[in-house]
Order: structure tokens, then C-alpha cells, then sequence
């Protein structure tokens, strides 16, 4: 979407639509890209340790590398007064570089919405709530890849189905946030348009959009230890 402040806007060809959709599925490209990459790096290490001989699994870098690996797997902390465990170091560490990846990719690029004019129209499509809608979209096939206990993750990186539940969970934050980012913007701009209702009673992607808002909210709430 950023690509367009660079461009004389005035000389944007006449099916704008079909780029700045063509422009917005791209944040989801590198989302997808960003979870396999983490998955083959795990993958790597766990074909690696399958095939290391003995003679290279007794050697000081090996074992040093595998203390390190070991103390991020199981460094944990508690917070007495919350009776809260954390999560492992290393889970932390993952969890901290996807939340930074999802909060640059979302309000990084500009501008959050369309400047509109009399003469200047870029359609009634916010860009933040686009490319959040792409964002949210891409988190599905990896949110249904870590719920099961047999999966493809666990297969190729050796991860036990168990030790995958928070990245299912912290996925589906990341998605359930992403989804009302993509809901807020388009009711934003309804209403400074003066159109909210019109769109209300006239658009059925509005009654299904909040029909799945409410679901999932459910299903992210209810996830939750106390409730759960």
C-alpha cells in the first residue's frame, strides 16, 4: 500500500481497485513466508540431530549448542504474586519477534486510510484494514496446522503436539487482533461518509463480517485458562 505515496496519484490508472488488491494479498505472502521459516529452521536443527553421528555429538560446539538450546527450551519464570508461570525463554523470544513482525507490518506501511477528496477517490476500502484483513487470513492454515495431535509440524520439526498449543494460541491472538484491525477501520469510515447505515441494511458482508467477529471472539475468550 506505501508503494502509492512514491506515484503522482493523479496518473494512477483507472482500475485502481485491481492494484491496490493486487498490492494488499502481498502482506500475506510474507506472513506465510515468515511461520515456514520458522518451521524449516526447526526442521533443520531436528534433521540435523537426526543424522549427527557420535564423533560430531561429542564435540565441545555441539554440546555447548545443545546446553544453550536446552536452557531457552526450559528457562521459565514465576511471577508469585500473579501465580503465573512463563512460558519457556526460548517460546518468549518467538513470541516477542512475531509480535513486532505483526505490529510492523500493520502500522508501518502508509497511509491507514484513503486521503478523499471531491476529485481524489481511492475507493471505500481502508489500507490498514486490507492488508490487517491479509495479515489475519494468512494465520489460518498454521492455527489448524498446530491444533491437531498428529500434524505436519510436529512430524518434521520433532515438537511435541503439546509443546505447539501456545503457538496455537498465540497465533490465534494474532489473528482475532488482526481481524478487529480489519473491522474497525471500514466502520471508521462508514460513519465519516455518512453511510454506516445505508451499508447496514443494504451490504450482507457487514451482517456476516460481525456474525464471525462474534464467533471468533468467543473461540479466542474461551480459549482462555480461567474461562476455559
Amino acid at each position: 500500500m506505501f508503494w502509492l505515496g512514491n506515484i503522482d496519484q493523479s496518473s494512477l490508472p483507472t482500475d485502481v481497485d485491481y492494484y491496490r488488491y493486487e498490492a494488499d494479498h502481498r502482506y500475506a505472502l510474507p506472513t506465510i513466508a515468515f511461520f515456514l521459516a520458522t518451521i524449516l529452521l526447526f526442521a533443520a536443527a531436528h534433521l540435523f540431530n537426526l543424522l549427527m553421528s557420535d564423533s560430531i555429538r561429542t564435540t565441545r560446539l555441539v554440546r555447548l549448542s545443545t546446553a544453550i538450546a536446552r536452557f531457552f527450551s526450559y528457562r521459565a519464570y514465576r511471577v508469585p504474586v500473579l501465580n503465573w508461570n512463563s512460558a519457556p525463554l526460548g517460546i518468549l523470544f518467538l513470541g516477542a519477534v512475531g509480535t513486532i513482525y505483526f505490529f510492523c507490518m500493520t502500522l508501518g506501511p502508509k497511509p491507514f486510510y484513503w486521503p478523499t477528496t471531491a476529485t481524489l477517490k481511492f475507493g471505500n476500502s481502508p489500507p490498514i484494514a486490507n492488508r490487517s484483513g491479509w495479515l489475519s487470513l494468512a494465520c489460518f492454515p498454521f492455527i489448524f496446522a498446530t491444533a491437531g495431535k498428529s500434524n505436519l509440524i510436529t512430524a518434521v520439526t520433532g515438537v511435541s503436539h503439546e509443546k505447539l498449543q501456545v503457538f496455537h494460541r498465540w497465533i490465534s491472538y494474532a489473528c482475532f487482533v488482526t481481524a478487529l484491525i480489519h473491522t474497525f477501520p471500514f466502520i471508521i469510515y462508514n460513519i465519516q461518509q455518512g453511510q454506516m447505515v445505508e451499508k447496514w441494511n443494504t451490504s450482507v458482508v457487514y451482517w456476516t463480517g460481525v456474525v464471525a467477529i462474534i464467533a471468533q471472539a468467543w473461540l479466542t475468550f474461551a480459549s482462555l485458562a480461567p474461562i476455559r
